[in-house]
């Protein structure tokens, strides 16, 4: 009976070791892209990083062309629960705390099953398709899960046809001869991507960062003091003599066009392109939009993709006016949905104009957009990795399209992403 029970603990430990190794990438873009660069400088962390995860991508690769079809269950429960633990926390601003941790473990089951699946069979040629085709599986229109994007930060390219030959590679390493493991260094070589030369179409451009409490954001009290912040955000970036000012999704959590700053961004439109968020009304409809103020004229773009159960319920209509109901209490839903994604033009070139979840989105990179602008307010999941897994697929998208992606946030550091 001990054995029995030693035996099982030692496959459960082992599933959760495994798991942690095959999310490790995503850590790893945690630590270096928001914790060690104030230490060791971004440039030196960013070389440390593209290392590590070329090898802790191959790793992952291999981990789950590998694993036992009997530790299946386990391993997919717990890749589900380190990548998703954070998505229950924006109920807690909701007076839903009680909500987070059955949430966390709800999508982990979700996960659990997908991942049950894909690893059903153990031959190594039907684990290469099953692994190949996760980035496609989109639970309730949820789709951060995409294994492709752990190779974001390495010498390894992102394309499909890049990585089949990374997964021939392992498959021939996976022979464990000597000299088939020496050919498998050829297709794992033929894989590798250097990086491309970088744009300097934003050099003159600021991301503003901001971190303003989820807490306090949408309390009515205090948009008067946040809108205060933001003006002065935009007259100290002019001073600096900015050319394009971007400032996070919602900065201005209220109808802009009918505030007096919509007249005050305007006329400052003069000297710099200005690009805010905001909420904004037409028909008596309320939309999650993106203000551009240019030379006194004002673009407004709507969101397009909205977050599956943050900004929208992906379920039959019956169902969500339900859960709306009794979490909101409300049928209506918070924001209405944009038809088209949105261009402005800067500097004589076109700039795509997406917001948060779009930003993370493969239907926002579909016409491969060389120039985007992404606003954000990850303040709903603060102290998670949320913020890390949204730059990572940034990242994975801005090298599979050719990309280059200016990001503003609130909550998070904002960035520039080069392909």
């Amino acid at each position: 009976m001990k054995e029995v029970f030693g035996d099982f603990l030692t496959r459960r430990i082992g599933e959760v070791y495994l798991a942690f190794v095959f999310v490790l990438p995503l850590y790893l873009v945690w630590l270096f892209e928001f914790h060690l660069p104030p230490l060791l400088g971004t440039f030196q962390t960013q070389n440390i990083l593209y290392f590590l995860n070329t090898c802790f991508g191959l790793i992952s690769f291999y981990v789950f062309l590998t694993l036992p079809s009997r530790s299946a269950w386990g391993f997919g429960f717990w890749v589900g629960l380190l990548s998703f633990y954070w998505v229950g926390y924006s109920f807690v601003y909701f007076g839903f705390s009680y909500l987070v941790i059955p949430i966390a473990l709800f999508v982990a089951s979700v996960y659990m099953v997908i991942l049950r699946c894909a690893l059903w069979f153990e031959h190594i040629i039907l684990r290469s398709v099953a692994l190949l085709s996760l980035s496609y599986i989109h639970p309730f229109e949820f789709d951060w899960f995409v294994p492709d994007s752990l190779f974001a930060y390495s010498f390894v390219g992102v394309h499909k046809w890049q990585l089949v030959l990374v997964v021939c590679g392992l498959m021939i390493w996976k022979s464990n001869r000597d000299f088939w493991r020496f050919v498998a260094i050829v297709p794992l070589c033929l894989a590798l991507e250097l990086p491309k030369d970088k744009s300097h179409l934003f050099d003159n451009a600021i991301a503003v960062s901001t971190h303003i409490s989820q807490d306090i954001k949408w309390q009515r009290q205090n948009a008067q003091a946040l809108a205060q912040e933001n003006f002065l955000q935009i007259v100290n970036a002019l001073r600096q003599k900015k050319t394009l000012i971007v400032l996070p999704e919602t900065a201005f959590p209220f109808v802009l066009k009918l505030s007096p700053y919509y007249e005050l961004i305007r006329d400052l439109s003069q000297e710099a392109t200005i690009v805010v968020g905001a909420m904004s009304s037409r028909n008596d409809r309320v939309y999650n939009s993106t203000y551009v103020f240019q030379n006194k004229k004002v673009q407004i773009f709507d969101k397009v993709v909205l977050a599956p159960f943050g900004e929208k319920i992906p379920l039959p209509d019956f169902l969500s006016s339900l859960l709306r109901k009794v979490f909101l209490d409300t049928e209506a839903p918070p924001f209405d949905v944009g038809k088209t994604f949105g261009y402005f033009e800067y500097q004589g070139t076109p700039i795509k104009s997406l917001i948060c979840y779009e930003g993370t989105s493969s239907a926002a990179y579909q016409d491969a957009p060389q120039f985007l602008v992404v606003i954000s307010n990850n303040a709903w999941f603060p102290d998670s990795i949320e913020p890390a897994l949204q730059k990572n697929l940034m990242k994975y998208y801005a090298r599979l399209y050719g990309s280059t992606i200016l990001h503003s946030s609130n909550g998070s550091p904002s960035f520039v992403l080069y392909p």
